[in-house]
């Protein structure tokens, strides 16, 4: 049985019968030739199945890379009153795309909302669940001020388009420009808490801790009210900040994480710099803790209001209980 591969044909210079010995040759010898004829063949199979698969993966990956790069603003929003920045770590070594997004946009009337998540896996599943996660994140808050209520509702959304597959972690902050600097309301899904670093150099943490979005129906979210004076700072970020381990030194094995009190005393050196600079020299920190070798990619957003009076007649916060 089995499927013919081919022939062989052996001719001598004289006419004679075949001896039993010379036919098991012969035998032995079509046998080995079929032999590496399958081989070849297969390998030959392999190799396209592998060529396919790596395109099949190229092209993916240039789609996943495209979908992030539509949803990471290339330029952050410029708000009146305000200095702005953000930066994208991607993670060392490789182009896999990971679920890490920020926005900055305008809300309603004199409401801004700030926003960075972070979406469970890699590749286009996890920016498809990102696109979700920000255009619904948009769109809720032009109708509710308060970030609790939005990430309910997107934490409905993500259930009912996704089917509980994937979660994600958030931090919003949404808030408007007063006559002494900046007031609003900030609220974090399952995400490390933002900082705020007074004109001072005082740290400290803003938010608690609350539930996952797109895991359970039922979520416990809290707003937290915040504000800031001329000079503070509030930062926004993934955990790649915190959870970027060292790199290897001689023949130990040993890699702490960057943490929590190493990013915020790094926010506090942040003396004298703007928005821009803070998330320079963040990033730098960073960086150099990791020896340029990221393990998770990082993002980060960081809101400042300038070391001096806002213009003279921005309203003023007294009204956030009614806008909710």
């Amino acid at each position: 049985g089995g499927e013919v591969m081919g022939s062989m044909c052996v001719i001598d210079d004289r006419p004679h019968a075949w001896s039993p010995a010379e036919l098991t040759t012969l035998a032995a010898m079509a046998r080995a030739a079929g032999n590496e004829i399958n081989l070849r063949t297969a390998l030959a199979v392999t190799r396209e199945a592998l060529l396919g698969a790596r395109e099949a993966l190229e092209t993916s990956e240039t789609l996943a890379r495209s979908l992030q790069d539509s949803l990471l603003p290339p330029v952050v929003q410029q708000v009146p009153g305000l200095e702005t920045a953000a930066s994208y770590l991607p993670a060392a070594g490789g182009t896999t795309v990971v679920g890490d997004f920020y926005d900055l946009f305008h809300a309603r009337g004199p409401w801004w909302s700030a926003v960075m998540g972070d979406v469970c896996g890699k590749g286009t599943e996890a920016a498809k669940v990102t696109a979700l996660a920000r255009y619904t994140l948009r769109a809720e808050a032009t109708r509710a001020l308060s970030p609790a209520v939005v990430f309910d509702r997107l934490n409905d959304a993500l259930l009912a388009q996704r089917g509980g597959e994937r979660f994600l972690t958030a931090v919003q902050a949404t808030f408007r420009t007063t006559a002494g600097g900046v007031a609003g309301r900030l609220c974090t899904a399952g995400h490390p808490p933002a900082l705020i670093r007074r004109a001072d150099g005082r740290v400290r943490e803003v938010g608690r801790h609350g539930s996952l979005l797109g895991v359970l129906s039922e979520v416990r979210l809290t707003d937290v009210r915040f504000r800031l004076a001329p000079g503070d700072t509030l930062l926004l970020y993934t955990d790649g900040a915190t959870e970027a381990r060292a790199r290897r030194t001689g023949d130990s094995d040993a890699r702490p994480l960057f943490g929590e009190e190493a990013l915020a005393a790094a926010l506090a050196g942040c003396e004298g710099l703007d928005a821009e600079g803070t998330v320079r020299r963040l990033g730098e920190v960073i960086a150099e803790h990791s020896g340029d070798w990221a393990g998770d990619d990082t993002a980060l957003l960081a809101l400042r209001v300038p070391p001096r009076p806002a213009p003279a007649g921005v309203e003023d916060f007294g009204a956030v209980d009614r806008d909710r």
